[in-house]
């Protein structure tokens, strides 16, 4: 096989429903997300899994949601002062294991993986400034009118970004989740829909995590 990265087992760092992660195996600033085969897929008896049985090509519509989202933010804002606060997107590319999806790393000094959100609120390592961090992706995802439709606590990871020089600011990253994934798209007929969308999927991350959600301010506290 040429052109196609090895990924090795020992490299998967997460596996959800629908897709694994694995460490780039030459680039540490990056992660590669690749579609799990059908055949390995938990059999799943609600809506979502139905139509994964029934309609196969409904598996590839998170990816297209996902990039469709992120290219529609990025062209929005050019300026290069613009801070995304999801993960950064860099094509595809084929692998041993199936198609994967290039994303960048968030990471700690060491270079090891950052933390989730729901890792340090399990463990009660949340301090107050990890909190600031989280308001501040909040902020930008209100402001950015940015679709998010799966933001549960692991999808947010606290640590650094590679800026082409080494490790930039720490802040707190969407890594997955982005994109308007509903079967009906109410989040993208409007500013005000994706608004309410954006407001319902904080209060459930305020409870998921115990941190308390202020509408008025759009701001999270202990």
């Amino acid at each position: 096989m040429t052109n196609v990265l090895n990924l090795l087992p020992s490299g998967l760092v997460a596996s959800g429903v629908q897709r694994a992660v694995y460490l780039h195996p030459t680039d540490h600033t990056k992660l590669i997300k690749v579609l799990k085969p059908s055949i390995k897929m938990p059999r799943r008896y609600n809506f979502n899994g139905v139509m994964d049985r029934w309609f196969p090509s409904t598996r590839l519509r998170q990816i297209r949601k996902e990039y469709t989202e992120y290219l529609r933010v990025m062209l929005n804002h050019p300026e290069p002062t613009f801070r995304a606060p999801m993960s950064h997107m860099f094509g595809f590319v084929s692998t041993n294991v199936g198609l994967g999806c290039l994303t960048e790393s968030v990471m700690m000094p060491d270079g090891t993986l950052g933390e989730t959100l729901g890792a340090k609120a399990k463990a009660g390592t949340l301090t107050d400034h990890h909190i600031d961090l989280l308001n501040d992706t909040i902020s930008r995802l209100f402001s950015n009118d940015i679709r998010a439709s799966d933001m549960n606590p692991n999808n947010f990871v606290f640590g650094h970004r590679d800026n082409g020089s080494g490790p930039g600011p720490e802040e707190c990253v969407l890594v997955d989740g982005f994109g308007d994934i509903h079967a009906i798209p109410v989040r993208s007929m409007a500013k005000w829909s994706n608004r309410l969308g954006l407001i319902d999927s904080c209060e459930r991350l305020g409870r998921n995590t115990k941190l308390k959600w202020h509408k008025d301010t759009q701001q999270f506290s202990r």
